[in-house]
């Protein structure tokens, strides 16, 4: 086995050695380094974590909103709201505007249109085969419009109720 070994001699660093390691550790900035003033590489670096980490912090509270509505436990309106805010923002993409309708299809071949609602359709950002549709106040005016329509079998219809023995004259009337 080969060891080398110093003289006590050789273990005295010279002037020269403190002043190169000096400048390693702290160097001196370079003559264009001190006229640049710009801090703008840093200003956007800072803005991007800032965005990043409230993006975080938000993705966070989401998770914890579900896990509350997962384990039974009922959401404020307004914690509703900041899903669907978030879902939008990070999860779903904006397709269209729909009016849903359900159309009643009687056994005697009327049918009948009725207007249930307006949708916002939406696909999932990372599949696209996945869609959703949720309930919206008005119509996005940046979006095109579709029509839904959902069918359903009914055994009797206002056209066909006589012949079965009913009349439409109210005998009594309830507000939905």
């Amino acid at each position: 086995m080969h060891t080398h070994s110093r003289s006590t001699d050789q273990l005295t660093d010279t002037p020269d050695e403190f002043d190169e390691l000096e400048a390693l550790i702290n160097p001196k900035p370079t003559p264009d380094a001190q006229n640049d003033d710009s801090d703008e590489g840093f200003d956007e670096l800072e803005a991007l974590l800032g965005e990043a980490l409230a993006d975080r912090k938000t993705t966070e509270a989401v998770k914890q909103l579900r896990a509350k509505a997962k384990g039974g436990f009922g959401l404020s309106t307004e914690d509703q709201g900041r899903i669907r805010a978030w879902e939008l923002a990070k999860e779903w993409l904006p397709v269209a505007n729909t009016a849903l309708f359900k159309r009643y299809v009687c056994t005697c071949g009327f049918h009948t249109t009725v207007f249930e609602g307006l949708m916002l359709e939406q696909r999932h950002r990372h599949s696209s085969h996945a869609n959703r549709w949720t309930a919206q106040e008005a119509a996005l005016a940046s979006l095109p419009n579709k029509t839904a329509i959902r069918t359903a079998q009914i055994p009797m219809c206002q056209r066909c109720a006589a012949s079965k023995g009913y009349s439409l004259v109210t005998d009594l009337e309830w507000q939905v």
